[in-house]
């Protein structure tokens, strides 16, 4: 029980230092100047995530019970029993675009920071949000490199959970690739943060 809030707080901190990657004096300048420098960007600096992520539309109202590590404010000394969320198919679908936006917005700051992600070259994920594929340099990784799988896998089990599956189907996974040789070197899924 401890190793998994271990693992939860883990967990928090270090999607927040992901949702943070992108924070800094670029956010404060006018829109008109981020708009400029977009345009002076080389084409081969202007990445972005491959692949969409669609969010069905049509769900049926239900009961959501979140598991306690895709909880963003899990208070260890919390031990309660926590009521199921009663959301309608489109309060799911709302989650589930604010889920899919904040995955793309991160994504796109992790393919440009080469301070904290200097081997990542590409990241894509599938239309259902349960496969990633992050594309590096070589099989070099940074420390952030190698706890961005964390993040993804809980961003992908979130969604997932906001677009009809049960907590017992949530299944995220998340391959690293050697873009010199193609082949898989890491596998991580969300059983292993469970």
């Amino acid at each position: 029980m401890r190793g998994m809030k271990g693992k939860i707080l883990a967990a928090a901190l270090i999607w927040g230092a992901l949702s943070c990657t992108g924070c800094g004096s670029e956010a404060k300048k006018e829109p008109e100047m981020q708009e400029e420098i977009a345009e002076e960007m080389p084409e081969e600096t202007a990445s972005g995530m491959e692949g969409n992520i669609e969010v069905a539309k049509d769900l049926p109202d239900r009961e959501i019970s979140m598991p306690d590590y895709l909880k963003e404010n899990t208070d260890p000394a919390e031990d309660g029993e926590e009521e199921p969320l009663h959301l309608s198919g489109e309060e799911q679908a709302q989650e589930a675009r604010k889920i899919a936006d904040h995955i793309k917005e991160s994504i796109d700051q992790v393919l440009t920071d080469k301070d904290y992600y200097p081997n990542i070259t590409g990241i894509s994920v599938n239309p259902e949000c349960t496969e990633f594929n992050v594309t590096l340099s070589g099989r070099e990784t940074s420390l952030y490199e190698n706890v961005l799988p964390l993040s993804l896998c809980i961003v992908g089990d979130k969604f997932q959970l906001y677009q009809g599956k049960s907590e017992d189907e949530l299944m995220t996974v998340v391959n690293y690739i050697d873009g010199n040789t193609g082949e898989i070197f890491v596998t991580t899924n969300s059983e292993d943060i469970e």
